[in-house]
């Protein structure tokens, strides 16, 4: 079976749902509550949603991570982010890790 975020790899673990609230109802029993994912992303989706925190420092450390993987697997990463500003205006903001060392 290939990985079901990025379909490319052969999927050899698995992890919670990232679309779930994590809230203490859900049933983990329950395989429909699991996401069979390769290793990489297994990596990268923890990753992604932590980037998208308010917060510089977090944000700093999960871009750095992003594009340790990127440079490893030599596979593209991109995060993406959507807030709302104090007018009510939607900012959108994305990065894209290319994998390719910086120079």
């Amino acid at each position: 079976m290939k990985c079901m975020y990025c379909g490319e790899e052969e999927a050899t673990d698995r992890l919670g749902d990232p679309n779930l609230d994590m809230s203490k109802d859900i049933d983990w029993s329950n395989e429909k509550n699991w996401w069979k994912v390769c290793k990489d992303c297994k990596q990268v989706i923890p990753l992604q949603m932590m980037s998208g925190i308010d917060d510089e420092k977090l944000q700093g450390y999960c871009n750095k991570k992003l594009q340790e993987i990127a440079e490893k697997t030599g596979k593209p990463i991109m995060t993406a982010r959507i807030s709302k500003k104090e007018d009510g205006t939607l900012e959108t903001s994305s990065v894209e890790f290319t994998g390719k060392k910086d120079s």
